[in-house]
């Protein structure tokens, strides 16, 4: 696989006027309507492979044909239809090939295995893309063993999807075998040819239409790899139109947006046409349209003579562009027929003046070290235009975090935000910049901003960039083994608060004890009512937070119940975040350490990475009852002994590991409940999460977590405002281990 580097390019949309041809069926063959009809023929058997059921699943295909064609040899369009992987046949397809088929194609609907194996995730949806792409390969080369017999230009296959089915076909297209990944069951399945029938022919296309459709990984697409056209709607959740998780498989995936981006970078030919308004699926009269044009450039530009394009035109004629960006421009040309079609580029000659940046044969212009205008230029078949560039800087940057705190045994990642004069902040690559520590003896820093500690102390990190600088402070921490914050025996400078609790009473208790001469005792009553829980405990006292522990201890003992502990801290920045005690607080007959740990905190105030120093703001208890409406609860909890575990040796106190022993998934808190609840899961390594909520049909309703978590404890948030009353199932699955459990909403 080919790499490439993250970019900032503009996409460019494409306009095009659709014309129904009507009345008549004059026109051009291939890009309008000439056939009044089709000729199907059905149920033609192209090959046969295992299904996932174990059974061998003979595979069909429905051919249409234009009516009374005397043609010697035609273009085929092979079609996939959708059903996320699981379901729909061929018959879905039957109006698109219909009207291929009246436009002077030959059209073929195909059967391909569907199924996605138990548990359902990135692997076994890999499978299920490869046993399609399998099947399509069987087809084409079907129709290149017996091309004769149909009058195929065998120079001239291309493929169609829908759905799930285009994903077939982009991965067809994009994915070569070298790039399977290493846990997708080849030895069960087969290699990306597979064995579905009519070896010795060549499988390769000529190009594809991706019509709602998505690709696993970008990384697959290579620059010598075959044209795309992309049909998506902008607001798809089913099968995302950029990036993002899919709302059918619950998995991240690249959609047409995105293809159509790296194609561009990469210089492969493509089309695109994007709709604000759109969702999944919908415009199929403009899909038609818009895909006979594509293949209809396809075919004109393998065909004619460079003397058959005219009137060429830049994709910009005039262009402002932050300097660190990058533009590909494409080239457009009118054919013989009258019709605006985009040039490979290879037929085109760039140059550019020389003080504003380079441009390559691919059309991809990046501007120079500093500031400047003039002109790009492009050549095609002796004619020449131009587009006028203006190259502009940042005005001003920002180091961060502004001040943090690291140790010896961590590094920290500097991160840079810049930005222009008009306040808009753009990517800047890292390398750019240039890092100095003031005192290498405390810390050193690289050019990718990484900081590393060595002693304890305070530098300062300046970095520069063409005359600009900002700076950051680090200071470097040290410490080991346990510290203790508080040993609570005094309730100086401690507030409490009960939240929807009927009483509340703090006091010392020199009867209990886990060490020192006290403890406090929490002594609680509430009445439980779903709409009011969860019914919370709040000690609150600031501690500052020095270096960077491991997990917080506090020694506990309660009534028995299976109460939760959490922790409120804010980080150098003051976004807000959470740690939670790894077990119940259930432990009635002594005191037990709970230790919550401070990786993979869960933040309350966006998607961000805690930076140093820490304050911790206070000890929260969620209490636990019998969820019975209009009951009272009362007890008691001693907590005992504040402390901070650092990397280091620490004495058998230490009882509860970082990690998990287990994957788990526990029952949410409260349950039922309105609006929101909490689900906490536990993972014993690193490994892709997702945590997602389905109605009693199977249906998504939310996903909860979708990517790569660290081992730990974690907990997140589920708001139910917009589900209406009744049970839901919420579902982990990490790895191979998979837990779903029941949820009630009551409204």
């Amino acid at each position: 696989m080919k790499s490439f580097h993250s970019f900032s390019i503009k996409l460019i949309a494409i306009t095009f006027v659709l014309i129904s041809v009507q009345g008549t069926y004059a026109g051009t063959r291939y890009r309008d309507i000439v056939f009044p009809s089709a000729t199907v023929t059905k149920n033609i058997q192209f090959g046969s492979n295992l299904s996932i059921s174990g059974s061998n699943a003979a595979l069909y295909l429905d051919l249409y044909e234009p009516a009374n064609d005397t043609a010697r040899s035609r273009p085929l369009v092979i079609l996939i239809h959708g059903g996320s992987l699981i379901s729909g046949d061929r018959s879905g397809m039957d109006v698109f090939c219909t009207d291929f088929a009246k436009r002077g194609y030959v059209a073929v609907t195909i059967d391909y295995r569907l199924g996605i194996e138990s548990p359902k995730g990135v692997r076994t949806i890999l499978e299920a893309l490869l046993r399609g792409v399998q099947d399509t390969k069987a087809a084409v080369r079907f129709f290149r063993s017996i091309a004769a017999q149909y009058r195929i230009d065998t120079s001239q296959i291309y493929l169609e999807g829908s759905s799930a089915g285009s994903m077939v076909a982009v991965h067809y297209a994009y994915w070569d075998q070298d790039e399977i990944p290493p846990d997708v069951n080849q030895a069960k399945w087969g290699d990306v040819e597979g064995t579905s029938g009519n070896p010795g022919f060549s499988s390769a296309i000529k190009g594809i239409i991706n019509y709602c459709g998505a690709i696993i990984d970008p990384k697959w697409i290579d620059a010598d790899e075959v044209p795309v056209a992309n049909f998506h709607g902008l607001l798809d959740t089913v099968v995302p139109a950029d990036s993002g998780v899919s709302g059918d498989f619950t998995i991240k995936m690249f959609g047409g947006v995105a293809i159509s981006r790296i194609a561009l970078q990469l210089g492969i030919y493509n089309q695109g046409a994007f709709f604000p308004q759109m969702g999944h699926g919908g415009n199929e009269d403009s899909l038609r349209v818009f895909s006979s044009n594509f293949l209809y450039s396809l075919m004109v530009l393998s065909s004619s003579a460079p003397q058959d394009l005219t009137s060429m035109g830049l994709s910009a004629t005039s262009l402002k562009l932050f300097r660190y960006d990058n533009y590909t421009f494409l080239a457009t040309a009118l054919d013989r027929s009258g019709n605006r079609i985009i040039l490979p580029q290879p037929m085109i000659q760039y140059t550019c003046d020389t003080r504003i940046g380079t441009i390559a044969s691919s059309g991809v212009f990046t501007p120079s070290d500093h500031p400047d205008s003039g002109y790009v230029y492009a050549k095609f078949n002796g004619a020449t235009t131009s587009c006028f560039v203006k190259t502009y800087d940042f005005k001003y940057f920002i180091v961060r975090p502004k001040l943090a705190v690291t140790d010896t045994l961590r590094t920290l990642k500097l991160s840079v935000d810049t930005y222009d004069a008009d306040a808009v902040r753009h990517d800047v690559p890292i390398t750019k910049f240039k890092f100095t520590s003031t005192d290498p003896s405390v810390g050193t820093v690289d050019s990718m901003g990484t900081f590393t500690g060595k002693k304890s102390g305070t530098t300062k990190i300046i970095a520069t960039c063409n005359g600009y600088s900002d700076t950051s402070v680090v200071r470097v921490e040290g410490a080991s083994g346990l510290v203790s914050l508080d040993r609570l025996e005094s309730l100086s400078g401690w507030t409490f608060e009960g939240v929807t609790l009927d009483s509340l009473s703090v006091t010392l208790a020199a009867d209990q004890k886990s060490a020192g001469s006290a403890s406090f005792r929490i002594d609680y009553k509430f009445t439980y009512d779903p709409l009011k829980s969860p019914y919370m405990v709040y000690l609150n006292k600031d501690f500052l937070v020095y270096g960077i522990p491991d997990s917080i201890y506090l020694d506990v003992k309660s009534d028995g119940r299976r109460h939760r502990l959490y922790y409120r801290l804010s980080d150098a920045d003051s976004r807000i975040f959470r740690a939670f005690g790894g077990k119940y607080l259930n432990n009635s007959q002594a005191f037990d350490i709970i230790n919550a740990p401070m990786t993979g905190l869960s933040s309350l105030s966006g998607t961000y990475d805690a930076i140093p120093p820490m304050t911790l703001r206070r000890i929260e208890i969620q209490l636990a009852g019998d969820n019975i409406q209009g009951q009272s609860t009362s007890g008691t909890i001693y907590v005992d002994n504040l402390r901070l575990k650092y990397p280091g040796t620490v004495t058998g106190l230490e009882r509860m590991p970082l990690s998990p022993a287990l994957f788990s998934l526990e029952q949410n808190y409260p349950n039922p409940f309105n609006p929101s609840t909490t689900i906490r899961y536990a993972l014993t390594s690193r490994t892709h999460v997702t945590l997602v909520v389905y109605n009693i049909l199977g249906q998504i309703v939310a996903v909860l977590v979708n990517g790569e978590k660290d081992a730990g404890y974690y907990e997140t948030r589920f708001d139910a405002g917009s589900l209406a009353s009744g049970a839901y199932l919420y579902r982990l699955q990490a790895g191979g281990f998979v837990q779903a459990r029941k949820l009630i909403v009551v409204k």
